[in-house]
């Protein structure tokens, strides 16, 4: 595999892709390739940009084989040989286990972030740079559409981000996400780079391909422009909220506190994205309430009474006179067992780490606790049965304990980064790892 000659295709500017990626200060960069025209043009972009800049550090070619069909195996091969020529460190890891029956496309992105998560861990790197294109961008633009129709709240239509944080740990980057596929593959034949195709690329049975296949004579530059204004309102929305929610909320342990008069100060979409975002961090949720479900939580706020209670997306919601008071209503909370060593996640709001030298039960106060908003917060059950709350000075030795935001913690897009800080602030949590990309300019 050589390296491209500088400026060899006009049309493809190393330093113009990569010149938002700030690249100081690491001492690695991992790059996940697959061995398709689009993870492999995105290497040898990046190697022509360390010749022309001499910027990126060190790079880890990363395959990851989900052992999903018989080709993967020798597809990985093929990149490490290809790595092996250039002098690139590559190393393969495998979706080990019994793969699920159901929902596989899914669980199968899940399971290759999670592995090229540790891959950056062990390679001491916060950045993953993948190679998402716009096709990719179109592709899930048009199948979400067709889901979300006319009740959807058309975030979601932002489609991806080019970056996301993952696990508040690791920014995943895209940097070709402005770049069709083809123009990829153009600067591959150019330069005498073969690539393997996926054949699951050409089976209708998957919806993306069914796609790909109708958008083929379809308006692509009408849809980019909408992708663009969809990303651009989702953005302006955020940082709208991300100023409310400084003026408005208030947190008091298991529960938040709305000043009614505050909030219908603002326009609907905001007032709507405001308290869904709450009703989010309050229930333990990982997604937004339905559109629906915002515009009947934002009737009940705003309404005349100054008393009154309704239940939306796991939390109660309790009118009085001036403001209004969110908390997770007493259902269907777990109980779990979190093992010596082990770090876990209750309810989706409490994360948990247990270094005591013994297995923990969180289970929820229940109805000892006189105030209605801690009924559903969790405490520890000792050995003698007795109930220690999540509280870091009553804990025992070697439990920790601290706030989780199921709705940013696990994925969050680079489109929403202004909105969790403002989130994380409220709970007076550790504020998130800043982005490494100027994302405004990149889509």
């Amino acid at each position: 595999m050589n390296v491209p000659p500088i400026n060899a295709d006009a049309e493809l500017d190393p330093v113009g892709i990569f010149r938002t990626i700030d690249f100081q200060g690491l001492s690695s960069v991992i790059v996940a390739v697959s061995g398709g025209s689009d993870s492999l043009a995105l290497l040898h972009l990046l190697l022509a940009y360390r010749e022309l800049k001499g910027l990126v550090p060190k790079i880890v070619a990363v395959t990851v084989d989900h052992g999903l069909r018989r080709e993967s195996a020798e597809e990985a091969r093929f990149v490490s040989k290809l790595c092996e020529d250039a002098g690139i460190a590559h190393q393969t890891l495998n979706w080990r286990g019994t793969k699920p029956d159901t929902g596989i496309s899914a669980k199968a992105r899940d399971a290759r972030y999670d592995l090229l998560r540790k891959a950056a861990r062990d390679a001491g790197t916060d950045v993953i740079l993948t190679g998402h294109t716009l096709d990719d961008q179109i592709e899930t633009f048009v199948m979400r559409s067709v889901r979300t129709g006319a009740m959807g709240t058309g975030r979601g239509l932002a489609v991806m981000a080019p970056a996301t944080l993952l696990e508040r740990e690791i920014w995943l980057i895209r940097p070709l996400l402005d770049i069709p596929r083809e123009k990829l593959r153009n600067y591959l034949r150019q330069h005498n780079i073969s690539w393997r195709d996926d054949p699951t690329n050409d089976d209708l049975k998957y919806e993306r391909v069914r796609v790909r296949k109708a958008l083929q004579s379809a308006d692509r530059d009408g849809l980019e422009r909408e992708i663009a204004q969809r990303a651009g309102a989702r953005r302006e929305l955020n940082s709208q909220v991300a100023q409310v929610l400084s003026s408005c909320a208030t947190i008091h342990e298991d529960r938040v506190e709305v000043s009614r008069a505050e909030l219908f100060k603002h326009e609907p979409d905001v007032q709507d994205l405001t308290i869904g975002v709450l009703l989010a961090a309050m229930g333990g949720q990982s997604f937004l309430p339905s559109a629906d479900n915002c515009a009947k939580a934002s009737q009940h706020l705003g309404s005349k009474a100054s008393s009154g209670r309704r239940t939306l997306h796991r939390c109660v919601l309790q009118l009085r006179i001036d403001k209004a008071i969110i908390y997770r209503e007493n259902r269907s909370l777990p109980e779990i067992v979190v093992e010596t060593g082990e770090t876990a996640v209750w309810d989706g709001r409490y994360r948990i780490t247990n270094c005591s030298g013994r297995a923990i039960k969180v289970v929820a106060a229940g109805a000892a606790e006189p105030v209605p908003s801690m009924v559903s917060s969790p405490v520890v059950l000792l050995d003698d049965e007795s109930a220690v709350p999540m509280d870091q000075a009553k804990l025992p030795g070697g439990i920790s304990v601290a706030r989780h935001l199921a709705l940013f913690d696990h994925v969050l897009s680079g489109y929403d980064e202004i909105l969790a800080k403002s989130v994380a602030k409220l709970f007076r949590l550790q504020d998130y790892k800043p982005c490494p990309v100027n994302q405004v300019n990149k889509n």
